[in-house]
């Protein structure tokens, strides 16, 4: 007869809680290596992880008033929005009016004024994660913002900030929100922004030592303001190793590389073509070119900037302020009365019947600028016209000396530090970076 062998109790009680207390290890385990990691969430938008219920409740899925646009553009970081066609009318009729967005999930209400210049739209740069509602007011009535055709615009990566980036998505579209069962009356417009870390390849900062410069045309190097107290490729270069340096230390930045310089010791990229110093700065998909030269002009003393006239030139007129407060001189000269000291507008081109063109004359504002500088469109030289319709990258030239005056040299050779560290505290704190 076979013994039947008893279990005592206790010690099947603690056998169950040693398999169950094992079997939960595994399952946090399983669950902790699992979970969505910084990289799986570069794929992810804001949407992905909303509550999709609380989604559908606060979405207004129609409105009574509806304001109705016709175009878009991006420059730096700055979304312009415009009634009419870009460029077709001096004065577009969203200037002066007030753009409101509506965070849908909190209802926090962010407002943006546009005065017609092309970094005075919405600050991207400046908005939480989340999805807005765009909304302005026409005679003081609150309106919806649509389009009559539906689209969904190229992704805006912003700069960098605490170490991460927010990928902006731009869409007008009545079934941009179907996948959660939200039908819209109309295009209405929506901004979806999605917190990450830095991608590969997206840099925020590229800086063009102007001189050696290709023209393709003639086959021939346009060495630049080169005599015999200043050579502009040699001190450009070096002044914006200097530079790149300071915005690295300030940026304090462990991911991938976020500032660029347009070239390399002795090469000659000229401003046309997919080799050159514009198209470098698109392909790295930057938010800001800053352009380093030299003067020819033998009345300049000191260092001056000048700014695309599309522009409020608020970033020029920030530097310009921080470099006051730092002691340093700056060019007594701006173009008007809005400009801060060393601040000027680039000058626009004009016809053989001494008519003004909408082009201005610096390539290095005018083909960085995409849509809102008109790349590609201008003169019959070879151009770039793959990035006419391009986000626009915000530009700055920066004229260090005039080759011409040996005491413009004498001041930039003594103060180069002080310049380079005042210029980049104008741009952090202009970008708020």
């Amino acid at each position: 007869m076979k013994k039947v062998r008893v279990v005592n109790k206790k010690k099947l009680s603690t056998m169950i809680v040693g398999v169950v207390t094992i079997a939960i290890v595994v399952v946090c385990v399983f669950l902790y290596v699992s979970r969505p990691t910084e990289i799986d969430k570069l794929s992810q938008s804001y949407l992905d992880t909303v509550d999709v219920e609380k989604l559908q409740k606060k979405v207004e899925t129609s409105f009574d008033g509806s304001y109705r646009l016709s175009d878009y553009l991006v420059y730096g970081e700055t979304l312009s929005l415009y009634k009419d066609e870009y460029g077709t009318k001096k004065m577009d009729k969203m200037q002066g009016n007030n753009i409101v967005l509506r965070n849908v999930m909190n209802d926090a209400i962010t407002s943006f004024t546009f005065n017609g210049k092309v970094d005075s739209g919405i600050d991207l740069g400046s908005l939480k994660e989340g999805i807005y509602e765009l909304y302005t007011y026409d005679h003081y009535e609150k309106e919806r913002i649509y389009f009559d055709d539906a689209f969904k615009a190229k992704t805006i990566t912003t700069m960098r900030r605490n170490k991460k980036v927010k990928d902006i998505t731009f869409v007008a579209d009545k079934e941009a929100l179907k996948e959660y069962d939200i039908h819209l009356k109309k295009n209405y417009t929506f901004i979806i922004v999605t917190k990450h870390i830095p991608k590969s390849n997206v840099y925020d900062v590229v800086i063009d030592p102007c001189g050696n410069a290709m023209n393709y045309i003639s086959n021939t190097v346009d060495y630049g303001a080169s005599t015999s107290i200043l050579d502009e490729p040699t001190s450009s270069m070096e002044f914006a190793k200097k530079l790149k340096k300071e915005l690295e230390e300030k940026y304090d930045d462990s991911y991938e590389e976020y500032i660029n310089i347009l070239g390399k010791e002795n090469e000659t990229p000229g401003y046309y073509g997919a080799d050159g110093r514009p198209a470098r700065g698109y392909k790295a998909k930057a938010k800001l070119y800053i352009a380093l030269g030299a003067s020819y002009d033998e009345n300049v003393d000191a260092p001056y900037m000048m700014a695309s006239p599309y522009t409020n030139s608020g970033l020029a007129n920030t530097i310009s302020y921080y470099m006051d407060q730092s002691g340093l001189t700056l060019y007594a000269a701006r173009t008007n009365s809005t400009q801060e000291n060393g601040v000027l507008y680039d000058s626009f081109a004009e016809d053989e019947k001494g008519e003004v063109k909408k082009y201005e004359l610096y390539p290095q504002l005018r083909e960085t600028g995409g849509r809102a500088t008109y790349t590609g469109v201008y003169g019959d030289e070879m151009r770039n016209a793959k990035y006419k319709d391009a986000y626009g990258m915000y530009g700055l030239y920066f004229s260090y000396a005039s080759a011409m005056n040996s005491q413009s040299v004498a001041y930039f050779n003594d103060n180069t530090d002080a310049i380079a560290k005042t210029l980049v505290k104008g741009i952090v704190r202009y970008f708020e970076i």
